[in-house]
């Protein structure tokens, strides 16, 4: 079989019908075999009877399966344990596929892929959209901005899943990038698809689980950007040497918007990795990061943290956005 589509469910009933049609009408431009596997993640409310209608109107191709340990990392690792597909395309409950996204995404690899990295787009609950497109050097991708694919925009071979050991389940929240990070460092080979095919939608459901809990959010990408950095450093030299300043300045700004939600914590990465005994210590600006980040080791990351967050209440945008410049 070439291709198994996962689709990890938990309440998404508003969502879920969209979700699946586009799977299935995405599976069928496929040329060889596809499967759906549909995997109810402890669902409390209409999603399992939208399941079941769908496995009933397409009983050759949906499988239905429980994940009874909660997470969408768990549950995907299910559909993972039974899918038989060379290939694997992930669908969160609440996003829709573009119907050539696979087909077109598996005409650009070879024997060689083992991972396509696409772009895709945001949907806001305003009906605004922007566009994620991957950046060429998918570390800085992973470090900034989530230019790196994610859950619904890539096209994963099914083996390279298995050699980093599938998703880990004790990520809940940033999952995406953990994946990808360990992906790069495996070495898996890749190509990157630059067209738009698949939707991230953002809603303010209970259930999505990136509206919870940001400071342990943001606390899991600073800790995914050291391991990334430790990584280059130890492994890649040459090449982090060159990129310091990015990847430090990627680490500065996620400690800032950890201070955001927990200044402690950022207070105490930032003693860590930005102190006077900073092992990544460069002569360079960081980039990606204001001007006023300069004054941390004079005035103190906390002290001008806490003023920022004191004026954010009461200064125009407009001057707020001159001050990050």
């Amino acid at each position: 079989m070439d291709l198994s589509v996962i689709i990890p469910v938990y309440n998404a009933e508003n969502y879920l019908c969209e979700a699946i049609e586009s799977a299935i009408r995405a599976g069928s431009q496929v040329p060889g075999g596809w499967e759906l596997l549909l995997v109810d993640n402890n669902s409390t409310d209409r999603s399992p009877d939208i399941l079941h209608h769908f496995r009933d109107r397409f009983p050759n191709h949906v499988r239905l399966l429980t994940a009874d340990k909660q997470g969408a990392p768990a549950a995907r690792n299910v559909g993972l344990a039974v899918a038989s597909g060379q290939w694997v395309q992930f669908l969160d409950a609440d996003d829709f596929l573009e119907e050539d996204k696979i087909a077109a995404q598996l005409k650009m690899v070879d024997q060689g892929t083992q991972w396509v990295i696409g772009a895709y787009y945001n949907l806001w609950p305003d009906g605004s959209t922007d566009t994620s497109i991957p950046d060429p050097d998918p570390f800085r991708g992973l470090v900034m901005n989530h230019r790196v694919g994610n859950t619904n925009a890539n096209l994963y071979r099914r083996e390279a899943l298995a050699r980093v050991n599938n998703w880990n389940e004790a990520t809940p929240y940033y999952d995406d990038p953990n994946l990808h990070l360990r992906l790069l460092k495996a070495g898996t080979n890749y190509v990157i698809d630059p067209v738009v095919r698949s939707c991230y939608r953002h809603h303010a459901g209970e259930h999505r689980v990136t509206n919870n809990n940001k400071a342990l959010q943001t606390s899991q990408a600073v800790d995914l950007i050291v391991e990334t950095i430790n990584f280059l450093s130890s492994n890649r030299p040459d090449y982090f040497q060159q990129n310091a300043p990015f990847f430090l300045g990627a680490l500065l700004r996620a400690i800032r918007i950890l201070a955001t939600y927990d200044l402690d914590a950022a207070t105490v990465a930032y003693r860590i990795h930005f102190g006077p005994a900073a092992k990544w210590a460069i002569d360079r600006p960081y980039e990606l990061v204001g001007r006023y980040t300069r004054l941390y080791p004079y005035l103190g990351f906390r002290n001008l943290e806490r003023l920022r967050l004191a004026l954010a209440t009461v200064l125009p945008a407009a001057l707020k956005r001159r001050l990050k410049a």
